[in-house]
């Protein structure tokens, strides 16, 4: 069972009917690899987000169980919604499977979706693994006069991104289109955690694309003291936690658009994926996936997970890329109004 049929299952048993099942062909054997000096996991945004944390708490566990005990560091690479992480991974980093990427799941469409700076192929990424998958959430400020998302339509909502391609900026792009809302998006910011501060600091209204697990570990006390809204949820059916939130699939009008805005929430789906470069070891690359997936499972990573309020629910680098693989058959037709609903037209 694909990823998609899996996790659709569980929540519920709604499939992206957009997506087609296609698998990749399985990568050939690899001569014996020497164990590796040091590990790098890259974070395409700032330090502070769920990305940063979640890669800092890897670099903790992951190399006990890899051979040789590599140590394992991070480093951030902010720009264009992780686009510059995925770049450098394709393009620049080292294929031994001493570089690592920390990118968000909505690179993978960017290809797709035809933009000219996302040079690299999702397909041919070696995909380590997701923490876990996750809910979407459109979030307002509750000082702001924005109650609910419809109220959007009548008055300018403000909304921070961290540029193009994120999906910061492709979820407010989307609903400026299909629901006639107004959210005027300031882009430039280089993480969650800088908008989080434009908002309380009252330049923002909102933003679109926050994970709902990450709202509780990033900023707790904005849930304590009700500082803000939770407006909308993006992802193929609603989070059991806040059923009263409308799920955006169910507030769009025609199936046209109801594809096009399953294709754009695969990364709800893959939310926070490890991933290395195209063209390491198939070895290297069953190794790092049997580390990663063995650490995931280790009572000490729980715990610290447990302290910073860090969901684990593991999905295998084997089934990110068979979904990988099913968006990259999505009919033309599709992608094509994804992208534009994704303001890159």
């Amino acid at each position: 069972m694909s990823i998609i049929a899996r996790i659709a299952n569980r929540n519920g048993g709604l499939l992206a009917a957009a997506l087609l099942g296609l698998a990749p062909a399985p990568g050939s054997a690899q001569a014996q690899t020497a164990p590796l000096k040091e590990i790098t996991i890259n974070v395409g945004f700032g330090a502070g987000g769920v990305y940063h944390t979640m890669s800092m708490l890897l670099s903790r566990h992951l190399g006990k169980f890899m051979p040789g005990q590599p140590p394992v560091v991070v480093k951030t690479m902010p720009g264009a919604g992780s686009i510059l992480a995925a770049n450098y991974l394709y393009n620049v980093a080292p294929k031994d499977g001493s570089a690592l990427g920390s990118i968000g799941g909505g690179t993978i469409l960017e290809p797709l979706f035809r933009n000219a700076e996302a040079k690299y192929d999702p397909a041919k990424f070696n995909w380590i693994g997701t923490t876990s998958s996750e809910t979407y959430t459109c979030v307002g400020w509750r000082a702001s006069p924005i109650e609910k998302i419809t109220d959007a339509t009548q008055r300018e909502m403000v909304a921070g991104s961290t540029g193009r391609g994120s999906r910061t900026y492709t979820y407010a792009s989307a609903l400026n289109d299909l629901l006639g809302t107004r959210i005027k998006i300031v882009t430039g910011y280089r993480g969650m955690t800088d908008i989080h501060l434009a908002m309380e600091r009252g330049e923002l209204d909102s933003v679109c694309g926050w994970g709902y697990s990450s709202i509780f570990s990033q900023k707790p006390d904005w849930i304590r003291d009700n500082k803000i809204r939770i407006l909308l949820q993006f992802g193929y059916a609603k989070n059991p936690d806040i059923p009263d939130v409308p799920l955006v699939l169910d507030v769009l009008q025609n199936d046209r658009d109801r594809a096009a805005m399953r294709l754009m929430v695969l990364d709800a789906l893959i939310a926070w994926p490890l991933v290395a470069p195209p063209g390491v070891p198939a070895e290297r690359v069953a190794e790092l996936r049997k580390a990663y997936d063995t650490a995931l499972k280790e009572p000490a990573l729980l715990a610290e997970a447990k302290q910073l309020q860090l969901v684990i629910a593991p999905v295998s680098g084997e089934e990110i890329a068979k979904a990988v693989a099913e968006t990259m058959a999505t009919p033309r037709d599709v992608v094509d109004h994804a992208r534009k609903l994704s303001g890159l037209d």
